[in-house]
């Protein structure tokens, strides 16, 4: 359709989107040329014409296959239609730029699995698909009993398919998108034995259930919390309420409200603020002023206990590096277990200054932007750092704490990442456990686009000899 606006040339334009240069007019991105200047008390009527746009189409083969079938498109614009009975579909109203179309539908696959299209001045046909029923797959689940001892363990399969997991809180794991065949489930760890040792399990068209085992401890079990209830334990925890480190240049208040426990899991939330915090001395009074900061996160840690050598074992999920957050388990000396609630300077107190010999800290999962994430260990000559990668899903992270060494591994496999006397000073002292998500500083800026965001913990376990 065309629509006529009329005006005078020779007059100001007041009507919105219209720009006059010289003898062109200018209305909501289109110039049009005028060739007279003045009207003489008359009015022209201008045609605008709507900017063009495109449609995009295809096929789903065969149609039966692709009938109810959902496309999907995303790029320079985004939207969703419904393949019909004859396997047909299409986007209208499309300007140029670069697109992509995704099929999906329960129990089919697709080839392609997406496509590519540039639409530039021209509608765009024949994006086609073909469908094809997917095949049928299945599952191995089991458990762990007792589950303050199984959490953790590792969970291997081998035999017709290959995997690796980890029993979670309840000591449950299972194995998925498996086909017919004979397969075998083994559980190891560092702290537990396993009766029977391992299984033999079939699948003949159905999902077996079911395959469990008996853990016994070869370690005591000195502290397990798998986040039952509506709240956190505050016999074993402290949730801290204060700004973070000033020191690291942190954005953060902690604050109570951030911290929640509900289907089994610790949650830390980080949002946008803003907030007004502080932190304090040991007896209360201001430290640093309480002033505005930009982001909310939470932080808590051991109450009282503390350990000196032994397995950290914690299963949880991280957020993601696009997040821009410091999130980390990481331990540190009991020097500072007292002082950490009011203030995190170090040098303050009890707690001694940073590379003291003195000073111990263990950063177990630590996640900032020089790597996503790392071990990273206090040294009186330096801190050093190892990274090994971590995706947003959940993953069970066993830290082994010896007289000579300090290893991570994740979901039972090695890391990489050690570090081992005489090159390095390992701490000796007793240390407790923190969890928490810093922002700003050397963590980097966060994303506000990405928040909130969250990390969070199935379980923490300690174990030792």
């Amino acid at each position: 359709m065309i629509s006529y606006y009329s005006f005078c040339l020779g007059s100001s334009l007041h009507r919105p989107g219209f720009l006059r240069v010289g003898g062109f007019i200018f209305v909501a991105g289109v110039s049009l040329s005028i060739l007279c200047t003045g009207c003489g008390g008359s009015s022209n009527s201008i045609p605008i014409t709507p900017r063009q746009t495109y449609s995009l189409s295809g096929q789903v083969t065969p149609a039966n296959a692709g009938n109810g079938a959902t496309a999907t498109l995303s790029g320079a614009a985004s939207g969703t239609t419904t393949v019909d009975s004859s396997g047909n579909y299409s986007f209208t109203s499309l300007s140029d730029g670069n697109y992509a179309v995704t099929p999906s539908k329960a129990g089919y696959g697709f080839s392609p699995t997406s496509q590519a299209v540039t639409v530039n001045g021209a509608n765009v046909v024949g994006v086609n698909f073909t469908a094809a029923t997917a095949p049928q797959t299945y599952s191995i689940s089991g458990s762990i009993t007792p589950a303050s001892v199984g959490a953790g363990a590792t969970v291997t399969l081998s035999g017709s398919g290959t995997g690796v997991t980890s029993a979670d809180a309840n000591g449950n794991f299972s194995f998925t998108s498996l086909s017919n065949g004979a397969y075998t489930v083994t559980p190891s760890s560092t702290t537990a034995s396993f009766s029977p040792t391992s299984q033999s399990v079939t699948i003949s068209g159905a999902s077996v259930s079911g395959v469990s085992f008996t853990a016994t401890v070869t370690s005591t079990v000195i502290f397990y919390d798998d986040f039952t209830g509506t709240s956190l334990d505050l016999t074993a925890w402290t949730v801290i309420s204060r700004h973070g480190e000033y020191a690291q240049d942190e954005t953060e208040c902690n604050t109570p409200q951030q911290v929640s426990v509900a289907n089994s899991l610790l949650t830390i939330t980080t949002a946008m603020g803003s907030a007004t915090c502080g932190d304090f001395n040991i007896d209360g009074s201001v430290r640093h002023t309480p002033s505005s900061w930009p982001y909310v996160t939470g932080d808590i840690q051991w109450k009282s206990r503390s350990f000196t050598y032994g397995t950290l074992t914690y299963r949880a999920q991280f957020p993601s590096l696009n997040t821009g957050l410091w999130p980390a388990v990481w331990l540190l000396g009991a020097n500072c277990q007292n002082t950490n609630p009011f203030t995190a300077d170090v040098g303050y107190d009890t707690c001694p200054t940073l590379n003291s010999p003195s000073y111990a800290e263990i950063d177990t999962t630590e996640c900032d932007l020089n790597n996503w994430c790392q071990l990273a260990l206090s040294n009186v000559q330096s801190f050093p750092t190892c990274g090994y990668a971590v995706d947003t899903n959940f993953h069970t992270y066993t830290v082994t704490w010896t007289s000579t060494a300090v290893t991570v591994l994740m979901d039972g496999q090695p890391t990489g990442c050690s570090f081992s006397s005489p090159q390095w000073t390992i701490p000796s002292t007793p240390m407790f456990v923190i969890i928490q998500t810093q922002t700003g500083g050397a963590g980097g800026t966060p994303n506000n686009a990405l928040l909130p965001a969250t990390l969070n913990v199935d379980f923490v376990k300690v174990t030792q000899p």
